[in-house]
């Protein structure tokens, strides 16, 4: 009786733990320019790129990027900094072209990817290859979705 007492037991809980809900992946944390430029001089001109360009003087900001490049040649967000100064100063080609840099060296984070895939997107529309944009809205997209299990 114990036995059988005991085989059941063992049985509810073999089955209890089939019947748990498979632990969900976690969530990517977010890309930062402070992340990617942690302990890099770089960094430190990035800041001062944000601080030039808040005040509305770009051309200090592009120069500040571009050395922070050389200090941090692999640092995708330098690139989608300098892809997104580029838009707002309407030379959407140049910004197409650092977006694209931006997602080469882009970290495994489908958010930030999807980020950068929707920049390339306004950069094409901006250029009339609304083709070419709505190709990367549908990464950017595909990159937006859970992954299946």
């Amino acid at each position: 009786m114990v036995q059988g007492l005991v085989r059941l037991t063992l049985l509810a809980a073999l089955l209890a733990g089939c019947a748990m809900q498979p632990v969900q992946e976690e969530t990517q944390a977010p890309v930062t320019a402070e992340q990617q430029l942690q302990g890099s001089p770089a960094l430190s001109l990035y800041e001062h790129a944000r601080q030039a360009r808040s005040q509305g003087n770009n051309s200090a900001a592009e120069r500040y990027l571009e050395r922070a490049l050389t200090m941090a040649p692999d640092a995708s967000w330098l690139y989608r900094e300098l892809a997104d100064l580029h838009l707002s100063e309407g030379d959407a080609r140049g910004a197409e072209g650092f977006a694209l840099r931006a997602l080469r060296l882009a970290p495994d984070n489908d958010a930030y990817r999807a980020g950068l895939w929707e920049l390339v997107a306004t950069a094409r529309s901006r250029q009339g290859d609304e083709q070419g944009a709505r190709a990367a809205r549908d990464n950017a997209d595909r990159l937006r979705q859970p992954a299946s299990a």
